[in-house]
């Protein structure tokens, strides 16, 4: 005979399952349409070049809308993801916490598409532009779709995962696993830690890194303005609540 905590357990799985399914059903029907754009999706991408990047087989062409699609619905599901999560926890929280934290749902997708945005227009184009030079003189460069693309990935998608940071760190400050204190304490430590992503994503070029790192400090001093201002929001209200006691 099962217990009412045994259903409760199983109840919450099939939730999850349920929702799991929702997720990869609406990340698939993304993926079908953002396959059925990815030709015009690849035009704009490459807009910037005079002549047509070079496959080497047919293969490649294949892959290249495969990797096209799959990133943009990756990116179209994020909200639809991130809405799932909220509602699967958010019977467990009161009025006040599932109102604030529901806000979390358009900062993540705005953060990523702007993590993306940032990368595409600004950082790729210097990195290649960096990259290219080193050969000038010495090699008649070619480059192929498929190269050019898997570079504009490496690239684009550091940015936007690292463009999360203050919407992480608002979060594990809202749940009081995070302090500003804590950001501040260890300020050197996480600049130096950035400097290392900014010098492995990018060549070896002070100019490069240097365009990378800075960024990169912007996005978390503003973590650590985010964090103050939501950890002396929680401070003013729990004096409110304490003096009502």
């Amino acid at each position: 005979m099962h217990t009412k905590q045994e259903l409760t357990v199983v109840e919450h799985l099939t939730e999850f399952r349920s929702r799991f399914i929702w997720t990869l059903s609406f990340f698939f029907v993304s993926f079908l349409i953002s396959l059925y754009f990815s030709r015009s999706i690849y035009q704009f991408l490459t807009q910037g070049f005079s002549q047509k990047l070079i496959v080497l087989g047919p293969n490649d062409i294949l892959w290249i809308y495969i990797n096209i699609a799959s990133l943009l619905a990756f990116t179209l599901t994020l909200p639809f993801l991130t809405y799932q999560v909220w509602a699967f926890v958010v019977p467990a929280l009161d009025k006040g916490e599932a109102r604030s934290i529901f806000w979390y749902i358009p900062a993540v997708f705005c953060c990523f598409a702007l993590g993306l945005l940032f990368g595409f227009y600004l950082v790729s184009p210097a990195l290649l532009q960096v990259l290219l030079s080193f050969g000038d003189g010495l090699f008649d460069t070619q480059l192929t779709a498929q190269n050019y693309l898997a570079f504009l990935l490496h690239t684009t998608i550091p940015m936007a995962v690292l463009f999360e940071i203050p919407v992480l760190v608002a979060f594990l400050t809202s749940l009081g696993i995070l302090s500003p204190r804590f950001l501040v304490q260890y300020r050197r430590h996480a600049y130096f830690t950035l400097l290392v992503i900014a010098v492995v994503i990018t060549p070896a070029d002070f100019t490069s890194d240097l365009a990378m790192t800075v960024p990169l400090i912007l996005i978390y001093e503003v973590s650590v303005g985010i964090s103050k201002w939501l950890y002396r929001k929680k401070e003013k209200r729990r004096t409110y609540y304490g003096n009502l006691t």
